[in-house]
C-alpha cells in the first residue's frame, strides 16, 4: 500500500475509534455484488488488501443471501445468450458468487433489519426513510438496511460497494465506512460529512451536559443559576449607569 493511502486509512480508522467506538476490531466487512464482480475482474487479492488497510486487525467478510441470489440470476441470464462477452460476464458473476459462498459469512433474510418505522421521526431514521424508497434492488436494499440499522450503523459494518447510488445513500448516514475499488486499488474513504456533522452534534451535547454526566435536574439548576447571575450583572450595570449620570450632572 502506498504511504499516502496508508496514512489516510490510519486517520480514518482513528476517527471511527474515537467517535464511533462500536466500529472496533474484529471488523465486519459487508460486500455487495458490484464489489465482488469488480474484485474478480481486476484479480484483487481481497483478504491481503483488507488486512493491510485495516492495520492487520482481525476482520470477517459478510455477504447477504440476496446478493448471492442476484449474482446467480445475472450469471444464468448472461449464460443464456450466445455472445462471447456474455459468456465472460457469466463467468465473472459465477466466480463472484462462489467467492461469497466460500469466503464470506452469509447473512440470511431473517437477520436483515426491516426498513425504517414510519412512526420513528428521529433525525437519522428520517434520513433512512428518505433513502429506503429509492429504486434499489432487493440486494442493495438489504445492504442499506444492514449498514444503517439504528440510524448510525449499530451493527458496525464496513461496506464494500461499487454501486454509486448505494454509496451516495450510505454517505448520507453517519458512521458507515466505505471501501471502494479504483481498478485494482482498494480505497477506504474518508469519513463522510454526515459522520463529521453527527460527531460535532454529539460533542456539543456533551459540552452542554458536562460530558454527559449531569442529570436533567442538575441541568435545570445550572440554567437557573446562570439566569440569576445574568440578572445580577444587569442590576449592577444599571446602578453603575445611574452613578455615572449623577456625576455628569
Amino acid at each position: 500500500m502506498r504511504h499516502g493511502r496508508a496514512k489516510l486509512a490510519r486517520r480514518t480508522l482513528q476517527f471511527y475509534r474515537l467517535n464511533a467506538p462500536h466500529l472496533k476490531p474484529p471488523y465486519k466487512i459487508l460486500l455487495d455484488g458490484t464489489f465482488l464482480v469488480s474484485s474478480i475482474r481486476n484479480k484483487v487479492p481481497l483478504f491481503d488488501r483488507f488486512a493491510k488497510t485495516l492495520q492487520n486487525e482481525l476482520f470477517t467478510c459478510y455477504v447477504a443471501r440476496s446478493t448471492l441470489a442476484e449474482l446467480d440470476k445475472l450469471s444464468k441470464s448472461a449464460a443464456a445468450t450466445s455472445d462471447s462477452n456474455d459468456d465472460e460476464h457469466s463467468n465473472l458473476f459465477a466466480q463472484a458468487r462462489q467467492f461469497g459462498l466460500d469466503e464470506c459469512e452469509i447473512i440470511e433474510p431473517d437477520k436483515i433489519p426491516t426498513s425504517p418505522d414510519n412512526n420513528d421521526n428521529s433525525n437519522n431514521n428520517s434520513k433512512r426513510k428518505n433513502w429506503a424508497f429509492k429504486d434499489f434492488s432487493e440486494a442493495s436494499t438489504d445492504v442499506f438496511n444492514l449498514a444503517t440499522d439504528g440510524g448510525n450503523n449499530s451493527q458496525s459494518y464496513f461496506v464494500a460497494t461499487q454501486d454509486d447510488a448505494l454509496a451516495d445513500a450510505l454517505r448520507a448516514m453517519p458512521y458507515v465506512p466505505l471501501f471502494r475499488l479504483g481498478r485494482a486499488v482498494l480505497l477506504l474513504e474518508s469519513p463522510s460529512s454526515a459522520s463529521r456533522s453527527y460527531t460535532g452534534s454529539n460533542e456539543r451535547e456533551k459540552l452542554a451536559s458536562a460530558g454527559g454526566l449531569m442529570t436533567a435536574e442538575e441541568r435545570q439548576m445550572v440554567k437557573a443559576v446562570k439566569k440569576k447571575d445574568r440578572k445580577k450583572r444587569k442590576d449592577v450595570m444599571k446602578e453603575e449607569q445611574k452613578k455615572l449620570e449623577k456625576r455628569t450632572r
